[in-house]
């Protein structure tokens, strides 16, 4: 990981966290531990919704860092039953409930999530609360993040932040639907990768810059040659894998620095 720019009392909170994401079970890089440990310490109002949560990994890196960052609560989502094609395979959903709530307790978080074990897009027919965060790992399908996207966008406030987890996988959805519906929309500014994370701030009906769309358009230019491969793949071609890791080397998506990244998301909102 990249040496931080400058200690602070942030960084060093954010660091105990990416510290802590090592020893937790689940499917998400330190560099995306420190990605999400960030969000909270965005100095907006909204909840903090998480779409996924299997075994609670970035559950509890989220609420630690709600809690540090003084935010209160945060809001999860998941059926805890694996009912989708594209969820992980190293528990079964007879375990996973279980391994879900036993983490939780076990690292002190419990009260700090308001938890809804259901269908996402079951919850998005009564979500009314506005969001400062929406973190979005649930069904990889493109229908799956599409409806996640579409139930839950309406309800980001200007400067939010939306992230995709496994953009740069063998997923067709986040991958499909970050290019489609944020790198080519009006409706987000500033967008990039951190590890596998696609994400985006949202400004609704503020304006987008020249400069911004011109690294929207660039990161879209570079992901297409992805995307054909991750829908070969889905089809049954054989993918050559080195041009896989040769295209995905050329998006970047290495580390933030947390106090900077919050200081340019902060800017007019």
């Amino acid at each position: 990981m990249a040496t931080q720019s400058k200690t602070t009392p942030v960084a060093k909170q954010i660091d105990g966290l990416v510290t802590l994401s090592g020893a937790l079970s689940g499917h998400l890089q330190k560099i995306e531990a420190q990605f999400l440990a960030t969000i909270p310490f965005l100095p907006i109002e909204g909840g903090i919704l998480e779409i996924g949560s299997f075994k609670g990994k970035s559950t509890i890196i989220l609420a630690k860092a709600a809690a540090m960052a003084g935010h209160g609560r945060i809001y999860a989502c998941d059926p805890l039953s694996l009912p989708c094609s594209t969820d992980p395979t190293d528990a079964t959903k007879e375990q996973l409930p279980e391994i879900f709530f036993n983490n939780l307790r076990e690292h002190e978080v419990e009260e700090d999530v308001v938890f809804f074990q259901m269908r996402s897009e079951t919850l998005a027919g009564t979500w009314d609360r506005p969001l400062k965060a929406l973190w979005i790992d649930g069904d990889h399908t493109y229908e799956g993040v599409m409806t996640d996207l579409t139930g839950f966008e309406k309800h980001l406030l200007p400067g939010s932040v939306i992230c995709f987890h496994d953009v740069l996988h063998e997923f067709e959805g986040p991958i499909r639907v970050f290019m489609e519906r944020i790198l080519l929309s009006s409706k987000y500014g500033d967008c990039g990768l951190c590890g596998s994370i696609g994400w985006a701030q949202f400004v609704g009906d503020g304006p987008v810059t020249t400069q911004q769309w011109k690294s929207k358009f660039s990161q879209y230019q570079k992901l297409s040659k992805l995307l054909v491969l991750v829908v070969k793949h889905k089809n049954g071609f054989k993918v050559n894998k080195s041009l896989r890791r040769f295209y995905r080397r050329l998006v970047s998506h290495g580390p933030i620095v947390p106090d900077d990244w919050l200081s340019e998301r902060s800017s007019g909102f």
